[in-house]
């Protein structure tokens, strides 16, 4: 792929040079942004259908305002493709997702353009607000804007802020990307003309000198609430959307079509004249330029990498992975056909999660809440008290944004909540704002709540059996992205003693006790025989459980060693490695400790590979590091010092 492909494309080096364009130029320059992004994403990876949806939308922001004086928040940050590709990055695109690359989301680092980083959703509306309060206060008079997509608003917090953006009364003007996966349709010409009454120079000049007369004539309260009337009621004629926004204070115009730009231009520069809350509802096609086949549903959502060129066959004895998605889609589906008391829920990730094939099956039996994390929990809360046995299925990441409801909810009354966590630890190219790695710290300083890590696959289905069983309170269960080795096993499977931890390898005399959970035991297990075979003796043990510890054999086995070594893929603060030195304490053991996990550092996106060396987790730097702490402890006694990364 090369810039002389899309010359035009190219040719924007600034995008003050889009406000100079014509409506051809730009319809031209959608159709290379748009080709542009197809071609580059599919050979990357990564999330491409909302991007095309809002091309042409880019562009007209683009034509209308100046995003170096104005601000503009875009809810998620895979929207603003586009948006990057006008403002400098376009030769940046072939490393997207890469260690030192192009960030899949909006970085402020990474541009003066980029404004408000995010990769969660439901949050550019409330950072807007926040940038146009800032604005007030200092006395600025810059535009401020929110993109927000109708899969964003099923969370609450854009609620909260439109709500008090109304109350506020404030200059701020919210783009609406109605992709037509939700909310209602468009119903014709009617609306669009509809909208461009109400966002016309005229009509609002004519609107605001009716406000000034009525204020000083007898019953000018009354002409002002008739004229409102009467705009509210052919604007619910018009669209239905319009009465609600409208009850949150907003001026609601559109919906407007969004891949026509002259349109778009035209209804953008009229809105941004009118002063108060306002909100544009642009229609779009999510996926625009894939195919009608694709187009608006959840392919279009994100892509994989393009298939490199025909290589060497792989190896006929690498062995069989599944991934752990997969195992627990498996598991789900055993426990669900055995108890129908359970239930599952996710929050807008059904297919990535697994659920999707169960909510073919049991569709009155699996519940996806839409992007709202908090209901997610809290409903899971009540379906207990009813005595269901939810299973909440988010990502790591995701779940911290319901850290009220576990505490508040779910932890305060024992309630027997499922918290399945999905791509715990580092996930790639999603970067930092996805990394999984802070669940140890947040569930383990929760009282009544348990929280465990599988090594493997059969401890995995194990671990799911532990939780379908555990009935006193909340229970977590935190597992990687990827895949794990393929087993197979004899029998049924039983649950896992809440608490108990397994000894791996044991030694007559160990020098260290190793100490590792979940997606770090196997390479742990590879450092301690490693080092046997170099003359340094090691135990290892599985915790398990980073809450509650198995205290007798930790403690049986660390009273054992001259040192202690935890290993674990979560930040270093308040994970495994602090839970054990805390025993320690309380029971007087006096070793070494070497604590190796995530420095107290967001560690940037690329692969995971790279991931893992740059937080010091590679199966070398874990060799080197233990064996280093090994070597200082030889001939030395137990004395108290605690050594961390």
């Amino acid at each position: 792929m090369t810039h002389r492909s899309y010359p035009l494309l190219a040719s924007i080096e600034n995008p003050l040079q889009l406000q100079a364009c014509e409506i051809a130029q730009l319809e031209r320059l959608a159709e290379q942004a748009r080709a542009f992004l197809i071609e580059s994403i599919s050979r990357t990876g990564g999330h491409l259908g909302a991007a095309l949806g809002v091309v042409e939308l880019t562009l007209a922001l683009f034509h209308e305002f100046d995003f170096l004086q104005d601000r503009i928040a875009w809810d998620v940050g895979h929207q603003a493709h586009a948006y990057k590709l006008f403002t400098g990055r376009m030769a940046d695109f072939g490393r997207y997702g890469e260690w030192n690359g192009l960030c899949k989301f909006l970085e402020r680092r990474e541009s003066p353009y980029d404004h408000m980083g995010a990769g969660h959703a439901s949050t550019s509306v409330s950072a807007a607000l926040g940038m146009a309060i800032a604005r007030d206060v200092q006395g600025e008079r810059h535009h401020v804007l929110a993109v927000i997509g109708d899969g964003a608003l099923t969370g609450g917090l854009a609620y909260e802020a439109l709500g008090m953006a109304g109350a506020l009364d404030l200059n701020l003007l919210v783009v609406f990307n109605d992709n037509g996966m939700s909310i209602d349709p468009n119903v014709g010409a009617f609306a669009r003309t509809v909208a461009r009454i109400a966002a016309s120079d005229s009509y609002n000049a004519f609107r605001d000198e009716v406000k000034k007369v009525t204020e000083h004539v007898p019953f000018g309260g009354g002409i002002l609430r008739g004229l409102k009337h009467m705009e509210r009621s052919v604007k619910d004629y018009a669209s239905p959307n319009a009465a609600f926004f409208e009850s949150l204070g907003f001026r609601y115009v559109g919906p407007v079509p969004g891949h026509r730009m002259a349109e778009l231009v035209s209804m953008l520069r009229h809105v941004k004249t009118m002063r108060g809350p306002v909100l544009l509802h642009v229609k779009t096609v999510k996926g625009k330029g894939l195919g009608p086949e694709v187009e608006n549903t959840f392919e279009a959502h994100a892509v994989s990498p393009r298939a490199p060129a025909a290589g060497a066959a792989p190896s006929a004895s690498a062995p069989p992975v599944v991934s752990w998605t997969k195992v627990y889609t498996q598991g789900m589906q055993e426990i669900m056909a055995r108890d129908p008391k359970v239930v599952a829920l996710t929050a807008a990730m059904l297919s990535n999660t697994g659920l999707a094939p169960l909510k073919e099956r049991y569709p009155d039996r699996v519940f996806d809440v839409g992007i709202a994390e908090a209901n997610a929990y809290c409903s899971a809360a009540g379906m207990a008290v009813g005595g269901l046995k939810p299973f909440v299925t988010v990502y790591s990441t995701f779940s911290q944004r319901a850290f009220d409801q576990m505490v508040h909810d779910i932890a305060l009354q024992k309630l027997p909540v499922r918290m399945m966590m999905d791509r715990g630890g580092f996930v790639g190219s999603d970067g930092p704002t996805h990394h999984g790695v802070f669940d140890f710290s947040y569930l383990r300083l929760i009282p009544n709540l348990v929280h465990m890590a599988p090594r493997d696959e059969r401890e995995m289905r194990r671990m799911m059996l532990t939780a379908l069983a555990y009935g006193e309170g909340p229970i977590a269960l935190r597992y990687p992205r990827g895949d794990t080795a393929k087993m197979t096993w004899t029998g049924d499977l039983a649950p896992i003693p809440v608490g108990e931890g397994e000894l791996l390898l044991d030694a007559p005399e160990p020098r260290l006790a190793l100490v590792a959970i979940g997606s770090m035991v196997a390479p742990a297990r590879r450092v301690a025989e490693r080092l046997a075979a170099e003359g340094i003796p090691c135990t290892l043990i599985d915790a398990r459980f980073v809450k509650p510890l198995d205290a007798a054999l930790l403690c049986t086995q660390i009273a054992r060693a001259k040192g202690v070594v935890t290993i674990e893929e979560n930040v270093v603060a308040g994970g495994l490695g602090e839970a054990v030195l805390e025993l320690m304490a309380r029971e007087g053991l006096l070793r070494p400790t070497l604590v190796l996990g995530i420095p107290d550092r967001f560690i940037s996106f690329g692969s995971q590979q790279e991931q893992f060396r740059e937080a010091g987790l590679s199966e070398e730097q874990l060799l080197d590091r233990t064996r280093e702490h090994a070597r200082a402890l030889a001939g030395k006694t137990s004395r108290r010092y605690r050594r961390t990364a």
